[in-house]
């Protein structure tokens, strides 16, 4: 697929995989940034010559996405066209235990651990894919909530979130007496 991908990174030496893509892509398709060296990325520019059709995908620091989707809008970009996805961290909370029913275990979850880490120490595999409550890949069955379901995610929206059907177990966390999952 034809593809440019601009990376703005802090220093060479903290650049994840820099190195390897442009090695395997070459400088003509992977564009680095080095804030240590003065460099950013030329987004007005970069917005302003793309061909219709293009789609542009953003992941990093929420002040980053919100910027590039903003600018995007602004250079005239249909909503459709912008991608985004946020890396979360589960937060820490009180202990919690969750009933998993298709597996029949009760998981235990620590203060400084999410869900799915408590799954997967489990034994039980459950879905996951970027484990920061953005693809959705995670999304879980609550089968009874006797309690609040905590969530941090940016994949459900508001509705799915109020109605306690749904949870994202990667970021997500409970506050309660029971949790029945679909798992």
């Amino acid at each position: 697929a034809n593809f440019e991908l601009h990376y703005a990174i802090r220093t060479r030496d903290r650049g994840a995989y820099w190195q390897q893509l442009v090695e395997r892509y070459g400088g003509h398709r992977i564009k680095i940034y080095c804030d240590a060296e003065g460099d950013a990325i030329p987004l007005a520019r970069l917005l302003g010559t793309q061909p219709l059709g293009t789609h542009l995908y953003v992941c990093g620091p929420s002040g980053m996405i919100d910027g590039v989707l903003k600018a995007g809008l602004n250079a005239g970009w249909p909503e459709q066209n912008l991608h985004s996805e946020r890396f979360l961290s589960s937060l820490p909370g009180k202990p919690f235990a969750i009933e998993l029913l298709r597996s029949g275990k009760t998981v235990k979850v620590g203060h400084h651990e999410s869900m799915l880490e408590a799954i997967e120490a489990a034994g039980v595999d459950a879905p996951f894919l970027c484990r920061g409550g953005a693809c959705g890949q995670c999304e879980t069955g609550v089968v009874t909530c006797d309690g609040k379901l905590l969530h941090h995610d940016v994949y459900l929206t508001s509705e799915e979130k109020a109605s306690g059907r749904k949870v994202m177990i990667c970021v997500s966390r409970f506050e309660g007496n029971t949790l029945h999952l679909d798992l």
